[in-house]
């Protein structure tokens, strides 16, 4: 197995892992009532540190991590919306294609901030991990978010 395998191998568990821990870790804090936006705003916050432990650059993240937050902050309107008029199921449709308008929005944006570090002659590329990290972490910030819901 090349040295590139084994580097998509190791960084393919450690986004399983971390997800599952996120996933545990919420299911978990789901007791404390408005608080959980802190927990998952917590969360957020992991993903940061631990790309800055593995010596992954920040800066080259920020384009992912204002995509995850542009994200999830359209994602939640028309969730909200169809939970508020059709229940579950009117969550789940308000999901689907709040994501669908969420990711176009997003990668519209995340696209432009890269483009302008580029003109500034800022390196912005990416690695799967530190992209998957940096969306992550912008998704789940926007957790605080619950704390006025």
């Amino acid at each position: 197995m090349g040295k590139i395998n084994k580097s998509l191998l190791r960084d393919s568990i450690f986004i399983l892992l971390i997800s599952f821990i996120v996933g545990v870790l919420t299911y978990f804090s789901l007791g404390i009532g408005k608080l959980i936006g802190i927990a998952i705003f917590g969360q957020g916050v992991l993903p940061i540190l631990l790309a800055f432990a593995l010596k992954i650059k920040i800066k080259r993240m920020i384009p992912d991590i204002i995509f995850g937050i542009i994200d999830n902050l359209i994602l939640i309107i028309p969730a909200f919306i169809g939970a508020e008029i059709y229940g579950a199921l009117g969550a789940l449709v308000g999901a689907i294609v709040g994501n669908a308008i969420s990711d176009a929005i997003a990668g519209f944006f995340e696209g432009g901030i890269s483009q302008w570090l580029r003109a500034r002659n800022i390196d912005e590329a990416r690695t799967p991990l530190g992209s998957s990290l940096g969306k992550m972490s912008g998704c789940l910030l926007v957790g605080i978010g619950l704390l006025f819901y």
